[in-house]
C-alpha cells in the first residue's frame, strides 16, 4: 500500500480511500467478508482523503456497503 491508499476501519466496514487521476475515490465492505467484495462509494470523486473517508463513513451507516 502507498501514501495514496489507505484502509481504514469504521465500525463493522473496511474503508479504502485512494487517489487516482488528481482525485480521491473510496471503496467499502463488510470487514468479515472475503476481500474482493468492495462496494464503490456513491458520491465521488473527492476533492481530498478526508471528504472521501466521510462519505464511505455515511455510506456505511446507511447500510450500502453490504
Amino acid at each position: 500500500m502507498d501514501d495514496e491508499t489507505m484502509c481504514t476501519t469504521y465500525e463493522r466496514y473496511t474503508i479504502t480511500t485512494f487517489h487516482d487521476d488528481g482525485v480521491w475515490w473510496a471503496r467499502a465492505r463488510i470487514t468479515a467478508k472475503d476481500a474482493g467484495g468492495d462496494r464503490p462509494v456513491v458520491g465521488g470523486p473527492w476533492k481530498n482523503r478526508p471528504g472521501a473517508q466521510v462519505a464511505a463513513e455515511l455510506f456505511c451507516s446507511s447500510g450500502k456497503a453490504g
